[in-house]
């Protein structure tokens, strides 16, 4: 892979147009698209301006991955991270481990119980959903007499 290609690729993970990219890296529309096509190398001060918002530098030059490529808002995420306390980190990772998918299940799960009146069931149960407790027999019909 060669530096154009990288450089697209590393365009397309900032959600970035064309246009956006070169107004980024203080280059004209023209210049940025020659640079995509490999036409021409950017130039040091691309670089410098389009790391500022977010470009992995090392990446498009090296093919391997910095440590540091992050978006300004993951950044400024870390960087808030970093001055919690313990207590405000323990917060944030228990919210973050909240907001991940649960399964869902499409089964109903049923108790019944049969025996003799005063018989005791015991055991573990547990539920997600709400709970409906039907006790005693079907109410008597209502007969109209004439």
């Amino acid at each position: 892979m060669q530096i154009h290609t990288r450089l697209v690729e590393e365009r397309e993970r900032l959600g970035l147009t064309q246009t956006e990219m070169a107004k980024q890296g203080g280059v004209a529309f023209r210049t940025y698209c020659d640079y995509e096509s490999g036409k021409s190398e950017p130039r040091a001060s691309f670089f410098a301006e389009a790391s500022l918002h977010g470009l992995d530098v090392q990446f498009v030059v090296t093919g391997r991955r910095s440590g540091g490529a992050m978006k300004p808002d993951e950044e400024m995420v870390l960087a808030g991270y970093r001055k919690l306390d313990e207590r405000g980190r323990a917060g944030v990772l228990a919210l973050i481990g909240g907001m991940q998918p649960v399964a869902e299940t499409n089964h109903r799960t049923e108790m019944v119980f049969k025996g003799a009146v005063g018989s005791v069931n015991q055991g573990d149960y547990h539920q997600n959903e709400a709970l409906t407790v039907k006790v005693g027999r079907k109410p008597k019909r209502k007969t109209t007499s004439e």
